[in-house]
Order: C-alpha cells, then sequence, then structure tokens
C-alpha cells in the first residue's frame, strides 16, 4: 500500500559491490530510512523494486532491498515513480521552540524545508539545558530581525 507517488529520477552508482539509485533532486519532507516501492521505467522496466530511501543533507539515494539484475552500468540515467507508503511529512516543531517563537509573534509555517530542515537541525544537536536554551534564542531573535 501506498499512499504518494513521486516522479524521480538520477543515475546509478556502484558503491561496495552495491548499485544504488542516486536522485538528481533531494526529496525534502519524507523520512528517511523507510522503505518504499520504485517502479523504474528506464533503463530497463521493473514494476516493484523495494528500496530503502536514505536523504542525506544534499542528496537522496535509494538503495535496493535485495540483489538488483540489471545490464545498466554506473553512471548510467535512470527514471521512474517512487511509491511511498506514507505523504510527505512537515517538519515538527518542538514545543520550546514553537512556544519562544509564539511569543515573539514569529510564524513558523513560512519557512521553507530547507531553513525548517537547519533550524531544526541546529536545534536537535543540542541537548536539554543552556545550549538548547539560546540556540532557540537566537533561532527566534534571526527570524525576528528578518520580518
Amino acid at each position: 500500500m501506498h499512499t504518494g507517488e513521486l516522479a524521480v529520477r538520477g543515475r546509478l552508482e556502484q558503491r561496495g559491490g552495491k548499485r544504488l539509485f542516486v536522485v538528481d533532486k533531494r526529496l525534502s519532507g519524507h523520512d528517511t530510512f523507510l522503505s518504499a516501492t520504485l517502479r523504474l521505467d528506464q533503463p530497463v522496466h521493473l514494476p516493484e523494486l523495494p528500496v530503502r530511501i536514505l536523504t542525506f543533507d544534499d542528496v537522496t539515494v535509494l538503495s535496493p532491498l535485495g540483489a538488483v539484475v540489471m545490464r545498466a552500468q554506473a553512471g548510467e540515467e535512470w527514471s521512474g515513480t517512487l511509491l511511498v507508503p506514507h505523504g510527505s511529512r512537515p517538519p515538527t516543531i518542538p514545543h520550546d521552540l514553537a512556544q519562544a517563537a509564539a511569543e515573539a509573534r514569529v510564524d513558523t509555517s513560512g519557512w521553507s524545508p530547507t531553513e525548517a530542515r537547519q533550524l531544526l537541525t541546529f536545534l536537535g544537536e543540542a541537548g536539554p539545558g543552556p545550549v538548547r536554551t539560546e540556540r532557540i534564542s537566537m533561532i527566534v531573535a534571526t527570524l525576528v530581525d528578518r520580518s
């Protein structure tokens, strides 16, 4: 069962004996490390290829779950449809940041996916305590200055 379909394309890469499907544009708003199904159209037709979605800071890679037998070579372009078992998930703003933003009258709903990812990663790297409190203050102050 899937709730979303995304047209994807990219290039094949070979790493450590494994064939990887590197996506041309980083997928944003979809959880990483979840499995999905790639319906590959080219260079060959594979109607159901189980893959794991691996999204990093600047790239998304689809890693096949199991052996893939294809005559395609590394560097060759591919295209298909990614059938995801979940829809796009907007980033969740932690309660402490949401409260500080609301108190400062900062609207967080207008953040771009890239901005949200950067700010929430910056905050998420700080554990509870003074470093997290300082980072929340910095984020809110930056957003107040922009409005």
